[in-house]
């Protein structure tokens, strides 16, 4: 799919009538579909080997069914060095989650425009993929989703520098990986441990002292000195606790507190992105130690 324009199907957000564009070709726009799965039984064994079962067939309670409301356009022209048409469209609907609704999620995507989709031809061309259709493990969600629309200049903003980002940083790729999965992660146990791998792979090179430094680290690059710096440490250092119980089996954690965890990530991938760059060793001793926030 490279070399063709994509086009991903999204859930959970609805856009208006007027076409949001990104630039360089990319759009997000309205469309339509219903992507839908019922796991089946039959109870007849086939007549052949690799031939279809003979009815009857009974559906489960088991499956999913998801409203496609919104396509992202990626046209065949848009190319970067290191990722392909498919991680672009990832990666943006990474941020529109991370910035807009942590609700929305990518279920299909598509080799051509959705509406264009049911004129086609019959033929073998695979023309559509299944792509996030497993539960939740945790759910995030807005308390008020009035100004999801406004919110997607943001995005359009700053979507650019959030991918140079990830083609220039191993750590910043890696934290939004884990921002990208993390909701679909049955274990929070283990939802919380690769958030705080990614948060050390950014904020501490030495594995010694981690629990301080780490929230000492973020803390200082949320906050200037002071007593929300200090109170932001001790509460990072609370979070970081149950991640090193959960970590060694013992799980400690509790739902409010993995939503912590996923707010405090969020805050420090935004303002990565908003500084398009991330911070160094120096950088970070120099805020820890002088005060500045970079």
């Amino acid at each position: 799919m490279d070399e063709e324009p994509l086009y991903a199907g999204l859930s959970g957000l609805e856009v208006g009538d007027m076409p949001i564009d990104f630039g360089h070709g990319i759009t997000l726009s309205k469309t339509y579909a219903h992507i839908m799965s019922s796991v089946m039984l039959a109870f007849a064994k086939p007549s052949a080997p690799n031939q279809p079962h003979p009815g009857p067939w009974t559906a489960t309670a088991s499956g999913f069914g998801y409203d496609v409301d919104a396509q992202l356009a990626i046209p065949s022209s848009y190319t970067r060095v290191h990722m392909d048409r498919f991680q672009v469209a990832k990666s943006l609907v990474c941020l529109l989650r991370l910035w807009a609704d942590p609700e929305i999620t990518f279920p299909v995507v598509a080799k051509y425009p959705f509406a264009e989709l049911p004129t086609r031809p019959t033929s073998r061309e695979q023309v559509a993929f299944a792509i996030e259709v497993h539960p939740r493990g945790f759910g995030l969600r807005l308390a008020d989703k009035t100004n999801v629309i406004n919110s997607l200049g943001w995005v359009v903003t700053n979507w650019e520098s959030a991918l140079d980002l990830m083609e220039t940083s191993a750590e910043f790729k890696l934290a939004m990986e884990v921002f990208e999965v993390g909701q679909f992660n049955r274990s929070t146990a283990m939802t919380l441990v690769s958030l705080w791998g990614a948060l050390e792979a950014i904020f501490s090179a030495n594995t010694s002292e981690l629990r301080f430094r780490v929230s000492s680290m973020i803390a200082s690059y949320l906050y200037a000195a002071g007593q929300q710096r200090l109170e932001t440490q001790q509460q990072i250092a609370k979070l970081y606790d149950l991640r090193s119980a959960a970590a060694h089996g013992r799980p400690k954690h509790d739902g409010n507190q993995v939503l912590q965890t996923f707010e405090l990530f969020r805050k420090v991938l935004i303002r990565i992105i908003v500084n398009k760059r991330v911070p160094t060793r120096a950088d970070l001793d120099n805020m820890l130690l002088g005060g500045v926030v970079g």
